[in-house]
């Protein structure tokens, strides 16, 4: 018992460390590299606005704005989250694409506009998945355009438990899941999320770039798993 508290402690201290932002004020504003996702959730209702800041790449330190920089969608400040390690606002319903306004420290304003993303739902007979046959999955909704991609994962997000599965093909209206991927499923019960996608990399920013991205998520679905 003593161990997997300890275990517990250790993974919320890594957690906590890897979310806790750096100082922005302390780099070189134009090695600053930005995420901008505005999400819907279908399960709670609830749009998620998030701008993600970090030194030099899209796997650098993670960024925290202070006073004199700030970061703004559609007029409203976003606070920082220990939690997200994101600047992050909370809002009800699935709203129109916004605008992230980010100045920097150098007196720089960038503008970006989430673009347009689409709904997707899972097909009415999507009950079961057998874990020694693949599945074809065809969602309801229309085929994929550019910039845009789907992606499913299927499991208990317990450790090897689990598949996702993900296709950004240009027409695409399927995805295969292949047995090398279902047979890690359990047995059982098994939620699924089903998430669609437009990102884009074409943003104002610095010379390090970035992207920005819309992300709908279809109501959650539980299914069996069998052999």
């Amino acid at each position: 018992m003593k161990k997997v508290l300890f275990s517990l402690s250790l993974l919320f201290a890594v957690v906590f460390t890897a979310c806790t932002g750096e100082s922005a004020g302390d780099v070189n504003q134009d090695r600053i590299y930005t995420e901008y996702e505005q999400f819907y959730n279908s399960n709670s209702g609830t749009t998620t606005v998030i701008a993600r800041f970090r030194f030099g790449n899209a796997l650098g330190t993670i960024l925290e704005l202070d006073s004199t920089d700030n970061v703004k969608f559609n007029g409203d400040d976003l606070p920082y989250s220990i939690f997200w390690g994101a600047h992050v606002r909370e809002y009800v319903g699935n709203i129109a694409p916004g605008t992230f306004v980010y100045t920097n420290l150098d007196g720089n304003v960038f503008t970006n506009t989430v673009p347009t993303f689409e709904t997707i739902d899972f097909p009415s007979n999507f009950t079961e998945l057998s874990r020694s046959s693949a599945y074809d999955f065809q969602w309801t909704g229309t085929a994929l355009g550019q910039n845009q991609e789907v992606g499913v994962f299927v499991g208990s997000w317990a450790w090897g438990d689990d598949t996702w599965n993900f296709t950004s093909s240009v027409g695409a209206t399927n995805m295969v899941f292949g047995v090398n991927s279902l047979s890690n499923l359990p047995l059982g019960t098994s939620t699924v999320y089903l998430d669609r996608t437009t990102r884009k990399t074409n943003i104002q920013g610095t010379s390090r770039g970035g992207v920005i991205k819309g992300k709908f998520r279809a109501p959650n679905s539980v299914i069996n798993v069998i052999n």
